[in-house]
């Protein structure tokens, strides 16, 4: 006979059962990884004292040797040690280095000069171990001086003194300096970082000759340039920063050179459409709306009563309406200040209706305070918040008896553009590492690099100077922003825009720029002579290209006009072939 289960029998059910495994998992794992953790704490205390212990008995033995054995087997300072060794201690693999430096001590120096001469009073050791537990690095340092037992004496061989400045020319601490010599009788291979001064001074080092040296490198997890000296060889036969001899009781300085490394990026078209309005002020047709402002003789000056002009007047613009946009660039401002005048230009959304309300300088900086140049980059301006806007200029006169006068205003935005694919371009820097059998130079930088579906290419990790980007092929550069020939800046990266054409017998790329070395966009730029006459604007780059009936030939008129500057003319002019001119207008 079976018993019947009752209701109020003891017992787990399934949920709590389940409950119970997942506490118990918890608890168990949160010991497991504290134990875990103890573990590798344990690990890694054991490594210090073991790296400590072996420091400190490495640092004991080196001061039990004569003074004059206290050295390495490449060092500056020689001896019978090597310089890096792996050492095992404690069951753990230590990376030991070694570094052994003279040191001219303060108490012989007077106002800044070492009054016996000698720069080797004594010998500073510093060792350096790293090691790994538990995939992590770790790394132990120990410096202690070792004095001689006698007065000093010079220890022989001659100094060293590396001078490193970044692009700026200014003292660049922290750079990696290497210096080495393969020679039978002098080897040697050290590496040191520049201190405060940028400097790094080696004393004591083993004459000899061919000493190289190299500077550069990441500091601080920033990259930098490299800069070497050179062994006239094949390759190098006369170099520009040879390598150099160490002599007996002398100094050998070298100055160095390095910047923070940044990318080059190039894009090539086959053409770049740009628009533009212009506001020519012969009369008031462009104006929506003004206060105390009028158009006088083709300006727009400030309203006057019986001569007295009013002290500010505002003029708002009609609307720009691009019909096709793709970047908002430049505002070019033609005028004409007597002292104590000036104006102010802003962007504003809005209309003559409903009012003006000036563009946020979250979206376009300045914008709120207003500009005073003639030359207003806006290629900031976001295109889809910003579609359309309009030019409000502010003209003001501390003299009531003169008044700014603006002859026109013209706004630049790009429509679009064609990219070049497979443009092959041969890229050079200027800097040299010295020169060939013939004198030629031979370049530090030089590529040969093809542009992707986008007309792109980017050239990563480049060094600052100014280079050179050519065409390979009869391609013709018809313009190239900032230039054909461009300054790349240390730490900054720089985008240049380069447009080919088919390629002619005779052509003429014209830039113009103002006294700032700007470019001026919308500049008249006519090329005349018997049977050709051709006028054409600059683009947003001040550049224009003639191509296409022209000749070589020497008797053209060059004739260079815009709003507030005046008018050049160079003549006669000569076109030889691919021609490139700049002007430089005058206000």
């Amino acid at each position: 006979m079976r018993t019947p289960i009752r209701p109020n029998q003891a017992g787990f059910t399934f949920i709590e059962l389940l409950f119970v495994s997942v506490i118990s998992v918890m608890v168990f794992g949160a010991l497991f990884a504290t134990f875990q953790y103890t573990l590798q704490l344990i690990a890694q205390s054991r490594a210090q004292l073991s790296a400590l212990s072996l420091a400190n008995e490495r640092m004991e033995f080196f001061r039990s040797l004569p003074y004059n054995d206290v050295g390495t087997l490449t060092g500056i300072v020689r001896g019978p040690v090597a310089n890096n060794q792996v050492l095992t201690f404690n069951n753990i693999a230590f990376i030991e280095r070694i570094v052994i430096d003279y040191v001219d001590g303060p108490g012989d120096t007077l106002a800044g000069v070492d009054k016996n001469a000698i720069l080797e009073d004594y010998k500073q050791i510093k060792l350096e171990y790293t090691w790994s537990v538990n995939g992590q690095n770790y790394n132990l340092a120990l410096v202690s001086d070792i004095m001689p037992r006698a007065i000093e004496t010079g220890a022989g061989g001659g100094s060293v003194r590396v001078s490193v400045f970044d692009q700026d020319l200014l003292p660049l601490p922290g750079a990696r300096v290497q210096i080495s010599n393969a020679s039978a009788t002098a080897p040697l291979y050290e590496l040191r970082l520049s201190d405060v001064n940028g400097q790094v001074l080696l004393s004591g080092v083993p004459v000899d000759s061919n000493y190289q040296i190299v500077v550069g490198g990441p500091i601080g997890g920033v990259r930098y340039s490299t800069s070497t000296t050179h062994i006239a060889d094949a390759s190098i036969p006369n170099p520009s920063n040879p390598a150099f001899f160490v002599s007996e009781g002398g100094i050998a300085s070298q100055t160095f050179i390095i910047g923070e490394l940044s990318d080059i990026n190039l894009t090539a078209f086959s053409a770049i459409n740009e628009g533009s309005d212009l506001f020519p002020f012969v009369d008031a047709s462009n104006i929506a709306s003004s206060s105390n402002t009028a158009v006088v003789t083709g300006d727009l000056v400030l309203a006057d009563t019986l001569g007295v002009y009013a002290p500010v007047g505002t003029a708002y613009l009609d609307a720009i309406v691009p019909p096709t946009l793709t970047a908002w660039e430049t505002i070019r401002i033609g005028a004409d200040l007597d002292p104590g005048t000036d104006y102010v230009v802003r962007l504003y959304v809005g209309d003559p209706l409903g009012g003006y309300t000036p563009i946020p300088d979250a979206a376009l900086p300045g914008n709120v305070l207003g500009f005073t140049d003639s030359l207003i980059d806006i290629s900031g301006l976001d295109v889809f918040l910003y579609p359309t806007t309009t030019v409000g200029i502010t003209l003001t006169t501390a003299d009531p008896a003169v008044t700014p006068e603006i002859e026109e205003i013209e706004v630049f935005w790009r429509e679009g553009t064609t990219p070049r694919a497979g443009q092959s371009l041969a890229i050079r820097g200027d800097k040299i590492t010295g020169t060939d059998t013939a004198g030629m130079p031979i370049y530090k930088t030089t590529a040969t690099v093809v542009t992707d579906a986008s007309g792109e290419v980017a050239l990563a990790n480049q060094e600052f100077d100014r280079y050179t980007a050519t065409p390979v092929g009869s391609a013709d550069l018809a313009s190239a922003c900032p230039g054909a020939s461009f300054v790349h800046q240390a730490g900054v990266d720089s985008a240049v825009e380069l447009v080919y054409v088919a390629g002619a017998a005779a052509t003429l790329r014209v830039s113009v720029l103002d006294p700032l070395g700007r470019p001026v966009p919308g500049s008249s730029v006519r090329l005349d002579r018997a049977g050709y006459d051709v006028t054409q604007p600059t683009n947003v780059c001040g550049q224009t290209f003639f191509t296409g009936g022209v000749a070589a030939e020497a008797d053209y008129d060059l004739t260079v006009s815009v709003a507030g500057f005046a008018t050049q003319v160079t003549s006669p002019f000569e076109v030889s072939g691919d021609t490139t001119v700049t002007i430089t207008l005058v206000p």
